[in-house]
């Protein structure tokens, strides 16, 4: 017999309606990972993105008692994420990487090929001063739109702007990464 999973918004009702905080657990759960990759697309920095995913979901506890459902939950999750993301972007300053901060994970295996493991591994890194370089909002509209792929009217919810507005930041940061990654990619 299949067991048909609760929705978020019976998960929240029953949180809601002093149900077991198990509906809350997981609800949670299930948004776990989405929002944890967020977290490090914003930041690129894995001990940062625990400490903020931490920060999002404390923040949602807090909040999901006066959840009205005027957007859907992930919406409203993304939205706080995206707010703790840019905070603490703004509190750190921006500060350039320094020899200590970790490396970001490869995006694609080169195989036994320690020559394309060396070059895949240079390549990350350029494209990661790059993203640190862009302003909160900027990376965000690229990290919702293109890293989350995120539909652009979703994206706009989340970021709290007009959807002209997201495509001309998403644009923007475009254009930037392409200045600043001009020497390497040509």
């Amino acid at each position: 017999m299949d067991l048909i999973e609760p929705t978020d918004i019976e998960l929240i009702a029953s949180y809601q309606n002093g149900g077991p905080s198990q509906s809350i657990s997981d609800l949670f759960v299930r948004h776990l990972g989405k929002v944890r990759g967020m977290m490090y697309q914003m930041t690129l920095n894995h001990a940062d993105a625990d400490d903020l995913t931490q920060e999002v979901f404390i923040r949602a506890s807090r909040g999901l008692s006066g959840f009205t459902g005027r957007s859907s939950f992930s919406t409203w999750l993304h939205r706080i994420a995206m707010n703790c993301a840019k905070s603490f972007l703004v509190s750190r300053n921006r500060r350039p990487i320094g020899a200590t901060d970790e490396m970001p994970e490869p995006v694609a295996p080169c195989g036994d090929r320690p020559d394309l493991q060396v070059a895949a591994g240079e390549l990350d890194e350029h494209i990661r001063s790059a993203l640190e370089q862009l302003t909160p909002k900027l990376r965000a509209a690229m990290v919702l739109t293109v890293l989350q792929e995120l539909p652009m009217s979703e994206a706009a919810r989340i970021e709290q702007c007009a959807v002209p507005t997201l495509y001309w930041r998403v644009h923007e940061a475009r254009r930037q990464l392409k200045h600043l990654l001009s020497e390497v990619l040509s």
